[in-house]
């Protein structure tokens, strides 16, 4: 019964075991398969680990500035800051302010030689369309078509001569490289494949089934190994004992 039992675990178990085995042996020697200079990209990764992908990136339109807009982080001057916003409708640079807009609020971010922080933020009382400006100004428009004044301070009031020239600042999709350089600024290369090879080790690369399944394969790999010790062991105890016994009698 208990070499039956014993064969048919290990058949069962056995692409597993092989599975385990190889990923093991290279995880042990990452510097020889170059596991932590290889990075993957491609999309199917990107989704599985829940990282950004070239889409995600946004650029103004039509602007020379070094700013963009990954999901809810500002970038800008090789600097990241996580805004808390994921809807940002628009922003805009003037000097060394970062004016960033959402549906509901509006921050004011400060750029340093070393850091982006956050000194303003306000909620919005009306429906915001639009950040832009105007010469020197920075406005707002609502969706309306009503514009109001922003300054630093954040506080804005309708203008009362609304014929005026309005640059709106427009977040856009943009090219591959330029994508790919504000995603390096918030999430590096891409994902190591130490990490990924760790995850198929493991099993969280499939998810929490497979997780269980690895773990009940881990259990049932030592109950193989006592069982097949007791299997290999067992003629040679019996064999000692019944020469043992012999020998008594005698």
């Amino acid at each position: 019964m208990l070499k039956r039992l014993h064969k048919i675990i290990g058949l069962s178990i056995c692409l597993i075991v092989i599975h385990l085995s190889i990923t093991g042996a290279v995880l042990m020697y990452p510097s020889t398969f170059k596991l932590q200079d290889t990075y993957f990209t491609n999309s199917f990764i990107y989704n599985l680990y829940d990282m950004y992908k070239l889409s995600d990136v946004k650029v103004l339109e039509g602007n020379d500035e070094d700013i963009g807009v990954v999901k809810s982080k500002v970038i800008t001057s090789d600097m990241s800051l996580e805004t808390g916003m994921e809807d940002i409708l628009g922003l805009l640079k003037k000097e060394n302010l970062i004016f960033v807009l959402s549906k509901e609020k509006i921050l004011l971010i400060e750029e340093s030689d070393y850091e982006l922080k956050i000194i303003e933020e306000k909620n919005i009382p009306f429906i915001v369309s639009s950040i832009g400006k105007s010469e020197n100004a920075v406005l707002l428009r609502d969706v309306n078509k009503n514009i109001y004044s922003l300054n630093t301070s954040l506080n804005f009031s309708m203008l009362k001569e609304q014929n005026i020239k309005y640059n709106e600042s427009i977040l856009a999709a943009t090219d591959e490289e330029t994508a790919s350089y504000y995603l390096l600024q918030v999430q590096g290369p891409g994902v190591q494949a130490l990490r990924v090879f760790a995850d198929l080790h493991n099993g969280r690369f499939f998810g929490p089934f497979v997780m269980f399944i690895f773990l009940v394969t881990s259990l049932l790999i030592v109950f193989l190994s006592v069982s097949g010790s007791y299997m290999a062991l067992r003629p040679s105890i019996k064999r000692y004992f019944y020469r043992l016994n012999k020998k008594n009698r005698l």
